[in-house]
């Protein structure tokens, strides 16, 4: 056996994992694992080595990560910067129920739209389900002051604010009235609300909205924030990105016909050097590799790998404002914080320049 020397294998963009997944069912069907030092990844035995590093998607607008507004009578199961898988509990209501007996006076079905603000304060409309809502009046749709929210365009029905449209779901409005005579009404959505009828009387305690859990239906990385009367939870993707485009590296102990055996009838790969004479890699490029995979320390050492934080704006760009004090203002990008996730935008107010710090999802291209 020749002595185990690094060496890569090129092949197209893209198609790295395919090329390594051949190479590892090739080597264990010839029962050459002696030939290749092992690499020990998340508890799992490989022989052949793809570079990665993560990378969490930035926001360039509202609506590109996949965003909860989760209110503060919501017990958070999650916290900021933490990993969820998709189907993960993030959120929970508790049930809710009647300080004391009461009596359903009406039931009405209605439809509730919430359209969000540039400052992320909210405004809520309800419909009467009868009315039929506009095509254009969905989740993620801009609005502006004046828009009819039902097809016959009735008056009493119209947006008066502008901003998104962030909800739009069937509830119950249910009054009640207790026993001293006070009415209470209650926003209730369907999948919530118990089988109610007027004039029914209710106990003490009744269970008169169901439990609510909110659920991750994205993998990702979590990021939370605060506002006055809401959180807002988003939840980031996070791509694996190759650190070496078109290359599958290896240390090996191979002589050249097993080499060549090696790559045999596998699309689009050769070792690096001429066709005949594989050359091994050595030295600062092979280290730089290893230093990449975490399989050699880098003379400075995070405490904690995190995913990089990967932005789609660069220094002197003009973006757009979309929230703040400053929404719908222009400026040019001085600074970009990628770990605060933040930038610096000079806004021009009064004749002159003024830097405003903003986060980086409060930004979008023009």
């Amino acid at each position: 056996m020749q002595r185990k020397k690094w060496y890569a294998i090129q092949t197209s963009a893209g198609s790295e994992l395919r090329v390594k997944k051949q190479l590892e069912e090739r080597v264990r069907q010839l029962g050459w694992e002696r030939y290749f030092e092992p690499v020990r990844k998340d508890g799992e035995v490989e022989y052949f080595l793809v570079p990665v590093e993560e990378v969490v998607t930035s926001r360039s607008r509202r609506g590109r990560a996949t965003e909860y507004r989760v209110s503060y009578d919501y017990d958070l199961l999650i916290k900021n910067n933490e990993r969820v898988e998709r189907g993960t509990l993030i959120a929970r209501r508790p049930p809710r129920h009647l300080p004391k007996p009461a009596k359903v006076i009406s039931i009405e079905s209605m439809w509730r739209i919430v359209v969000e603000r540039v400052d992320r304060t909210e405004k809520e409309y309800l419909i009467p389900q009868e009315k039929q809502l506009r095509r254009d009046i969905r989740v993620g749709e801009r609005v502006r002051t004046g828009v009819p929210i039902t097809t016959d365009s009735d008056s009493r029905h119209r947006i008066d604010v502008q901003g998104q449209i962030v909800a739009r779901e069937k509830v119950r409005r249910v009054t009640l009235e207790y026993e001293d005579g006070t009415k209470e009404t209650r926003i209730i959505p369907e999948e919530l609300c118990p089988r109610l009828k007027e004039g029914q009387q209710l106990p003490e305690g009744f269970e008169i909205e169901k439990e609510h859990k909110i659920y991750a239906n994205a993998s990702g990385l979590v990021k939370v924030k605060e506002y006055k009367e809401k959180r807002i939870i988003s939840i980031h993707r996070i791509e694996k990105r190759r650190l070496f485009p078109g290359y599958v590296f290896a240390k090996m102990g191979l002589d050249e016909e097993q080499m060549r055996e090696l790559l045999s009838g596998i699309e689009g790969a050769r070792f690096v050097g001429n066709r005949f004479h594989p050359i091994p890699i050595d030295g600062q490029e092979m280290l730089a590799v290893q230093r990449s995979a975490g399989l050699a320390e880098a003379p400075t050492v995070e405490e904690e790998r995190k995913p990089k934080m990967e932005v789609e704006f660069e220094v002197g760009e003009i973006v757009q404002i979309i929230e703040g004090p400053f929404a719908d203002f222009t400026g040019e990008i001085k600074e970009i914080d990628k770990e605060g996730e933040e930038a610096v935008v000079s806004v021009k107010i009064f004749g002159r320049e003024l830097p405003v710090r903003i986060s980086l999802d409060g930004i979008a291209k023009i």
